[in-house]
């Protein structure tokens, strides 16, 4: 047998390294595999595509996008969680823009004129949504679209996702699909203020306070148009008392996940003091869900914010804790002179640890947003 010491690793045959690729999931591996030589990186990049469809499919490990140490709006950092370590990146866009969600490593802007702009801070890449109209807010502001989320990632499918938003004081939803020209608008009677939205096997849901979840539905109207309409079902009802921000997600065995956030307020001080989490299962009447309380994550960590709430499996990143809940932020929206909290809560012990703690200097800079790290033109140049 040849002796692996004098072996050349640089010759191994095209398929075998592509079946090497296909077995990572980690993005971190791969552009790790694409810099050991020059064969290893013309074949990473014949598989660029492939590994962006692995990686839709399995999500990558978030990053905050932070502020530089010394504050400046253009220059920025990303926060790796499993390392406890900042670097920074090259980012072509000012921080005080307000940023209303990220979702498959694009960024959801909103102007002052309530224009959405999608951004991928990694390729550099924008597409220009039109303005929500807020009718009964004359006097709205960038923070009166409380949240956003993307379905699919426009750059694998720019025909066929779906922006779909929070929006107003009233907490209401609207979406647009991929080549639509303006927003459809939910207004349901009486009003539902809504918390969080996300999609789990190809299903949109939106949560609100408490543990009320509602399945969304895009239908095309009755007419000869084009357009559409939203309806709404209540698949779970119930309510608690305490004062709860509620997230909806799916762990990474595709299980649909509820996730309840104490909060408390003291001294311009939030602070996060426990956390509840909840698989929703489909074994009742009348397409009603039945929750079951978790005492772990099954080997998964969460990631909560003003981002879209996603879990990722340890087992491809073995320094991220497991049965962990990383969050950032305790409200969607921007309230002056309260500080937001973030941290690491263990679902089993029930106890608390930090992760980025946030500089007192950068208070008036928008808050930190996990991002979800993805592969762009720089990384490979045919």
């Amino acid at each position: 047998m040849e002796n692996s010491k004098f072996r050349d690793w640089t010759a191994l045959d095209y398929d075998v390294l592509g079946v090497i690729l296909n077995k990572m999931v980690s993005l971190y591996d791969y552009l790790q595999f694409s810099i050991v030589c020059k064969s290893w990186y013309f074949v990473a990049l014949r598989h660029k595509h492939q590994r962006s469809i692995i990686t839709s499919k399995f999500p990558q490990l978030p990053m905050l996008i932070v502020p530089s140490k010394d504050g400046l709006e253009k220059q920025h950092c990303l926060y790796d969680p499993r390392k406890n370590r900042t670097r920074p990146v090259d980012f072509k866009f000012c921080f005080n823009k307000r940023c209303c969600g990220s979702s498959f490593g694009w960024l959801i802007m909103c102007e002052e004129t309530l224009d959405l702009t999608l951004f991928n801070p990694f390729s550099g890449t924008v597409i220009c949504l039109p303005s929500i109209f807020i009718e009964d807010e004359p006097d709205y502001a960038p923070d009166r679209i409380v949240k956003a989320i993307l379905t699919k990632d426009p750059w694998l499918y720019p025909n066929d996702y779906m922006v779909v938003a929070i929006y107003s004081s009233y907490s209401r939803l609207c979406l647009m699909r991929a080549n639509d020209k303006s927003w459809t608008y939910s207004y349901p009677e009486p009003n539902i203020p809504f918390k969080d939205i996300n999609v789990s096997s190809d299903t949109l849901y939106a949560t609100e306070n408490n543990m009320m979840v509602w399945k969304v539905e895009v239908k095309n109207r009755d007419d000869e148009s084009s357009s559409i309409s939203i309806s709404l079902k209540m698949v779970h009802a119930k309510r608690t008392n305490d004062f709860v921000v509620s997230y909806i997600t799916e762990s990474s065995k595709g299980e649909l996940l509820l996730v309840l956030r104490s909060i408390s307020e003291e001294d311009s001080q939030l602070e996060t003091t426990k956390f509840k989490v909840y698989k929703l299962i489909d074994e009742c009447e009348n397409d009603m869900l039945r929750a079951v309380k978790l005492k772990s994550l099954d080997g998964d960590a969460m990631f909560i914010g003003d981002s879209q709430s996603i879990c990722v499996s340890t087992k491809y990143f073995p320094k991220c804790l497991p049965n962990c809940i990383y969050f950032i932020n305790g409200y969607y929206n921007y309230i002056p002179n309260l500080e937001q909290d973030s941290g690491i809560f263990n679902l089993e012990d029930k106890r608390f640890a930090n992760h980025y703690i946030r500089d007192p200097a950068h208070k008036n800079l928008p808050q930190p947003i996990w991002i979800i790290p993805t592969i762009c033109s720089k990384d490979f140049e045919d």
